[in-house]
């Protein structure tokens, strides 16, 4: 991710919006954008379609704003300084305007929605079963932790099986069996998303809604929105209705562009966890009745500009921190990436970074003073990175230079 210039600050759940703006409130008021008339105004934009019918409710972020010296600017009537993306209120427009177009795209995300339904009812039941299996490992191996089951290594013990006794044999089967319904599970998750993309294809191929033009000028709106601002805020709420939203016109590109001009984002919650290239929900996505079972599930595809971290938000009320197995459970299940917990006072920071040299590369910071970014690993180990302290994440330099001091 070498080309990008601005950077993102995530945060897990910060309890009120406007404490974000304080606490940021140098980096909002400078600027690397490469357009002067954007660096001049310092102009926000703000996502708060997961916030739904409340969406036009940010008057406290506005004032905020304002109280730190980026003021609104008022042409025709309205703030184009300080805006809003208004996302969801305009595809509400486009359903009352294009109801055949809209009539597709509600059958879609209905077969979407079955779709995950139809396969998360395997994985949930995969995960139960995960569950007994070490419960029973467990009782009859007082004292065995889910890394150990993980990391034992099932092929190169095949051999040495014959001069074991029978306890051994069944631990080497329960270990085997363990690691087979991990990977069912993790198999599972990769095929509802494919299945998930095969279905928005189709509507889009069918409906060829791109061609419409009540679409083509809500879109064009949005992407001057995006690419006119030095900072963009994505505030959480519900996730599903964001990413939907955003993906419904298609607007990761303009992201990636934006940031590559040098705007800055600043998220929360579902609005860190759209960024990821996996969004991992606890008790999946319905707010008003969450799944009984509360667990975590991966929900979809995010736009994938952190690729190499997996997050989870609301760190400390869902996760259980002190427990080694669910922390290497964790690790293992998502384990395409590093495993990053975000909590109300947690920040992540994303940035490119010039050496002296002139090399360039990635850095992943904590910046939060009131609180650490935790990294679990597949040990089941807890770490803290505190302000200032950046992450070994595969790329960067620090992980780089841990490697070459290993050797």
């Amino acid at each position: 991710m070498a080309i990008m210039k601005g950077s993102i600050i995530l945060n897990g759940n910060i309890r009120f919006e406007v404490d974000y703006i304080f606490k940021f409130r140098e980096r909002l008021l400078s600027s690397n954008h490469v357009d002067p008339e954007i660096q001049k105004n310092k102009k926000v934009l703000l996502i708060t379609a997961a916030w739904r019918k409340e969406e036009y409710n940010e008057q406290h972020v506005k004032k905020a704003l304002s109280d730190i010296g980026i003021p609104s600017i008022m042409k025709d009537g309205y703030d184009v300084n300080i805006q809003n993306l208004a996302i969801y209120h305009e595809f509400n427009r486009f359903r009352e305007s294009e109801p055949e177009l809209y009539r597709l795209y509600h059958e879609k995300q209905e077969n979407i929605k079955a779709v995950k339904n139809f396969y998360r009812k395997k994985n949930l039941s995969l995960v139960d079963i995960l569950k007994s299996q070490m419960k029973q490992v467990k009782e009859e191996f007082p004292g065995t932790a889910f890394s150990q089951v993980m990391d034992y290594c099932v092929e190169g013990e095949i051999c040495g099986l014959v001069h074991k006794d029978v306890r051994q044999h069944r631990y080497h089967y329960y270990c085997r069996d363990i690691q087979n319904t991990l990977k069912q599970i993790r198999d599972m998750d990769s095929e509802m998303e494919a299945v998930s993309r095969e279905i928005d294809e189709y509507f889009f191929n069918k409906s060829r809604v791109e061609d419409n033009p009540t679409y083509q000028s809500q879109k064009k709106l949005f992407e001057e929105r995006i690419l006119s601002s030095n900072s963009i805020f994505i505030f959480g709420g519900h996730v599903g209705v964001l990413m939907n939203r955003l993906n419904f016109y298609k607007l990761r590109d303009t992201f990636r562009q934006a940031l590559k001009n040098g705007t800055n984002f600043y998220t929360v919650s579902a609005g860190s966890d759209i960024l990821c290239d996996k969004i991992i929900l606890y008790g999946w996505v319905d707010l008003e009745h969450p799944d009984s079972r509360r667990d975590f599930e991966y929900f979809d595809k995010g736009f994938a500009f952190i690729s190499k971290v997996t997050l989870f938000v609301h760190c400390q009320e869902r996760i259980k921190t002190q427990d080694p197995d669910t922390l290497s459970y964790l690790a293992h299940r998502f384990r395409s990436s590093i495993c990053v917990g975000l909590d109300q006072l947690s920040f992540l920071c994303l940035e490119t970074h010039r050496d002296p040299d002139g090399s360039i590369y990635d850095r992943y910071v904590s910046v939060g003073r009131d609180e650490s970014v935790y990294v679990f690993d597949k040990s089941g180990r807890l770490i803290e990175k505190r302000l200032g302290e950046e992450l070994e994440v595969p790329g960067t330099k620090i992980f780089e230079d841990a490697r070459k001091v290993q050797a």
